[in-house]
């Protein structure tokens, strides 16, 4: 089973993924879109929040793979085509998905199987370069969901028992990761009890080296970012390389990655060689049929787009770009 929110009644439907709320939604691209007057489904990818997950380590890694979220998209994508999303009571003339980072990749791999599927694309964080993905890997120095975070990832009884000894403290020491999810002083009882097979990035300084460029953010949406991070399975992280080099989609195409984007850019997505405009523009060589393409750079931006100072004037650009296409509202 696969989480979505609610869309609001509009002839257009762009399918992303969920919104960050910080600072009162000030960086939310969903409340963009909204203004722009287009309607969005924000969903939970199969395995985290409140879709499915996998119950054992070996279905963390043998199941709950790319192959299988793909399949989700699609279906969750019908059936908003043909009106039978339960509690929404309006179809859609057009869809547009908007994925970032994994979210892309599975965009992108979408529209390759079901190249009728989408009326148009938005790859966000993203190209078609793996040299730098290492680099992420190492820097994220994975561990244990249930562990790193056992109040939010591990099990109620786990928390429960370790939750009187940290008490103090979380009173004198800033435990961000450790302690995110704990709420003292009321019953522990949220823990979502992932499996083995659940890794996150280590600490705040991971994320930092991941997601942000320095200097280009809110230190305070750092913290955020790390007391609410997801957790990925072991087989997605097996298959995030599946995707195949020729795509057939057909209809119009936007990448938008951060200027110092690191795992597909290696931190200069301008450093090219004079092979191209930029490392995302090569990304047009894989949709040899696409009715357009367009690869836009977001300036001073690490790979967490929505997490920089600016994250706003690149939604302004995926909105101008859907009504360049006639995807307007």
């Amino acid at each position: 089973m696969v989480s979505f929110r609610e869309t609001i009644s509009r002839e257009i439907l762009l399918l992303t993924l969920c919104p960050a709320a910080y600072d009162n939604f000030n960086y939310s691209y969903v409340d963009n879109a909204l203004e722009h007057g287009y309607a969005t489904l924000a969903y939970d990818r199969l395995s985290i929040g409140n879709s499915t997950h996998a119950p054992n380590s070996t279905a963390a890694r043998d199941q709950f793979q790319s192959f299988l979220e793909i399949q989700a998209l699609r279906s969750l994508t019908l059936q908003i085509r043909n009106g039978s999303m339960p509690h929404v009571n309006q179809t859609y003339e057009k869809i547009v998905h908007v994925g970032h980072s994994f979210g892309s990749a599975q965009t992108y791999a979408l529209v390759a199987a079901y190249p009728t599927i989408s009326d148009g694309i938005v790859l966000t964080g993203f190209s078609m370069n793996a040299s730098f993905v290492g680099y992420f890997a190492a820097g994220a120095d994975f561990q244990l969901a249930n562990l790193n975070q056992p109040f939010r990832f591990g099990s109620s009884a786990t928390a429960g028992a370790i939750a009187s000894g940290l008490n103090y403290l979380t009173q004198n020491y800033a435990l961000t990761d450790y302690v995110a999810g704990l709420n003292l002083g009321s019953v522990v009882g949220q823990a979502l009890n992932y499996a083995n097979g659940y890794i996150v990035n280590s600490n705040a300084n991971s994320q930092q080296y991941l997601f942000f460029l320095p200097g280009a953010f809110d230190t305070g949406i750092l913290y955020w970012a790390e007391s609410t991070k997801q957790p990925v399975t072991q087989g997605e992280l097996f298959t995030l390389g599946s995707l195949p080099m020729l795509n057939a989609y057909k209809g119009p195409v936007l990448v938008i990655t951060g200027e110092n984007d690191l795992p597909y850019c290696g931190g200069n997505c301008l450093a090219t060689g004079g092979a191209a405009a930029s490392v995302p523009a090569g990304v047009k060589m894989n949709f040899p049929n696409a009715s357009s393409f367009e690869a836009y750079i977001q300036p001073k931006s690490g790979h967490g787009l929505n997490f920089h100072y600016n994250a706003t004037g690149g939604y302004d650009v995926i909105a101008n770009w859907l009504g360049t296409h006639n995807l307007e509202a």
